[in-house]
């Protein structure tokens, strides 16, 4: 069979996005001005989907709320009440722009968090992420260089796997000066 695997960008942004809230540069004036030549971004983050019906979105940035809110693909489905076609939200790292849209889905619906142990101990350690009720949100630990298969809220396959490795980097600042 053929295989399909559709991505959503859903922002490509640096953190803050743009116009950054506190930059009055001449880019960002333009593009608070609708300077066609200085279009608005949302923060980087994309969603992924082997079926177009179940979703996996990447790092979850402080703009998840207004990036569902502009792609369709991501609306509740089906005429239920609540419903959504987000399956699981993969964190890349600990950065606040990885995490802090992850608030914006403590509304009680099942999906999975897939993320490295020293991602989820970000998450264990900061309180305010305990509104992600642990018994409808799993959290699922990647190992490196491992092959991960991500599964829907049902526990069924998705059709998607993740490979997750190392990339040079350093720790997010808010983490360093913690240490």
């Amino acid at each position: 069979g053929s295989f399909a695997m559709r991505i959503l960008i859903l922002g490509a942004a640096a953190g803050g996005g743009f116009p950054q809230w506190n930059c009055n540069c001449a880019a960002c004036r333009r593009a608070r001005l609708g300077d066609p030549s200085a279009p608005k971004a949302l923060q980087a983050s994309i969603a992924v989907s082997a079926d177009s019906r179940h979703w996996y979105v990447i790092n979850a940035s402080p703009d998840l709320r207004q990036q569902i809110a502009e792609n369709p693909a991501l609306h509740p489905k089906g005429g239920a009440l609540r419903d959504t076609p987000i399956a699981g939200v993969i964190l890349t790292n600990g950065d606040v722009d990885a995490l802090c849209g992850l608030l914006n889905l403590r509304e009680g619906m099942r999906f999975g968090i897939y993320a490295h142990p020293r991602v989820m101990r970000v998450l264990d350690e900061n309180s305010i992420f305990r509104v992600l009720d642990a018994e409808l949100v799993a959290r699922v630990p990647l190992d490196l260089d491992a092959p991960q298969t991500l599964t829907l809220p049902d526990g069924k396959a998705s059709g998607l796997e993740i490979v997750p490795f190392a990339v040079p980097g350093k720790i997010a600042l808010y983490l360093e000066r913690a240490e």
